[in-house]
């Protein structure tokens, strides 16, 4: 089976339509800046200053410090241009820090092969009446470790190997991720990160580099009544070939007094490059019921058309208290 370069273009290309606007040079392994989490989808991604759960790994690996028993999870979304877009993970304390394991994948599915015809350059082809597929997926392992009496610095890495495969081509790339945190006193959550740190990755003749990524997250108090809590959050980040871009979001949780359920409601707005054809306004909500928690994200393309609906669900097991 063979694959022309420019099926292999098309099929990298296609979760970029979601990112932002390109300085014009290429990155390999877009799909590593796409959304991990429901929870934090619905948030806009503006997720680093209040992970608490095995989702830190994809965002900020120092908040799997904050992690303190068992958990385990996974999301999958319907994305653009008929891709499957899913990521899971687990995490658990060791010593003292907790550590987590984990995967994105991104499905394209699969397309008629065409080969290219004489002297169309790669722009004209001939159906071989034969399928491509596509998918890339990427495994990480990651560690956090909390300091101080507080526990209020933390600290974490992550290291991942992302491979992109494309019919018979395929390629690979190890890359790191590292992040802090802090609580402050008063109750702010402050959290930074760098992530795709590595060097570039070459799918049949074509290398090119990680999109490395920074991002800044700051968490208000947590507003708490009789049944009720509230915080607002907000982070700035960009990826190398996009702008920077910040983002808004604010979640609540109401627990019924009677079943002890925990019922989440989420919104992000972010401010999106112009050539960013993503909604600026996520939505979404979740249910804790035991141990198990369902969350869902809502979020539109608006030259696209329609929406991306995303589901995940969760299991926290009893907290673990050890000394650190």
């Amino acid at each position: 089976m063979r694959a022309t370069p420019t099926c292999i273009s098309i099929l990298l290309a296609l979760p970029a339509m979601a990112g932002a606007q390109s300085t014009g040079q290429s990155r390999a392994a877009i799909f590593l800046t796409l959304p991990a989490s429901a929870r934090a989808l619905a948030l806009g991604d503006a997720y680093g200053a209040i992970a608490n759960d095995e989702g830190a790994l994809f965002y900020n690996p120092a908040q799997l410090a904050q992690v303190r028993s068992v958990t385990g999870g996974g999301s999958l979304q319907r994305y653009i241009a008929e891709t499957t877009l899913g990521a899971f993970a687990v995490a658990a304390p060791i010593g003292r820090g907790t550590v987590a394991v984990g995967m994105q994948l991104l499905d394209y599915g699969s397309a008629d092969e065409f080969v290219p015809l004489d002297g169309s350059a790669g722009q004209q082809g001939a159906p071989t009446g034969g399928r491509v597929s596509a998918q890339d997926l990427a495994l990480m392992v990651g560690y956090g470790m909390a300091f101080g009496d507080r526990h209020a610095l933390r600290a974490g890495v992550t290291v991942k190997y992302a491979r992109q495969h494309v019919a018979n081509y395929s390629g690979g790339a190890a890359a790191a991720d590292v992040g802090v945190a802090y609580s402050l006193r008063n109750g702010w959550e402050l959290a930074g990160a760098m992530q795709q740190l590595g060097p570039n990755l070459t799918l049949a003749s074509v290398t090119a580099q990680l999109p490395w990524t920074w991002r800044v997250d700051a968490a208000s108090p947590v507003l708490r009544g009789n049944r009720y809590t509230l915080r607002g959050m907000v982070e700035a980040r960009q990826w190398s070939g996009g702008l920077a871009t910040g983002v808004l979001a604010t979640e609540g949780t109401w627990r019924d007094g009677t079943t002890g359920a925990v019922l989440a409601a989420r919104a992000g707005y972010a401010v999106r490059g112009s050539g960013d054809d993503r909604s600026p306004l996520t939505l979404g909500g979740g249910v804790t019921l035991g141990r198990f928690t369902v969350d869902y994200a809502y979020e539109g393309f608006e030259l696209l058309g329609g929406a991306t609906h995303r589901v995940g669900i969760r299991y926290a097991a009893p907290r673990v208290v050890t000394a650190r």
